[in-house]
């Protein structure tokens, strides 16, 4: 048996965003997430042990949520990877990442990007080492090494968009 596990506009105030300003100041941020997990022994048993705990998900997207991220792509991917490879029983996970009123020049509600591992359409996650939410300090997550010098994703194109 399956059930559909998840939190909705989980908030935080973090220091995610391609420019200085958005380090050193911050964004509010809104995350939804939901898990496809098994849960046949927490309804058979009443056993928390059995299912995926909301309050754990809580504690893995407060802690890589400390974690200064350029991009909201290689944020939410951390995330729902996180999320993936912490229960036994996750089928699968939807994260949906919101920056609020993004600093745009105008007014807009959000910026989105939204996720899927696993299940359906998902497809394979590699090895990550697996951490718990007291994880601290400093990490070698491989996206990390995308990005050059000048704080730009190796490889990608921008000529054709009016960045000034």
């Amino acid at each position: 048996m399956t059930a559909k596990i998840g939190l909705e506009d989980v908030r935080f105030h973090a220091p995610h965003g391609f420019y200085e300003e958005e380090h050193l100041m911050g964004n509010e941020f809104s995350i939804d997430v939901e898990v496809e997990a098994s849960i046949t022994g927490a309804a058979h048993n009443d056993d928390l042990g059995g299912t995926v705990n909301y309050a754990t998900i809580y504690y893995l997207l407060q802690a890589e949520m400390k974690k200064p991220t350029q991009l909201l792509e290689a944020l939410a991917y951390r995330m729902g990877n996180r999320i993936l490879q912490q229960f036994d029983g996750v089928k699968s996970v939807r994260l949906r990442l919101r920056k609020l009123h993004p600093p745009l020049g105008g007014k807009v509600g959000a910026a989105v990007v939204e996720i899927n591992l696993g299940g359906a359409g998902g497809g394979p996650m590699p090895p990550q080492r697996q951490m718990t939410f007291e994880d601290e300090g400093d990490f070698d997550d491989d996206f990390d090494d995308d990005f050059d010098d000048d704080g730009g994703y190796e490889g990608l194109d921008l000529s054709g968009f009016n960045l000034g």
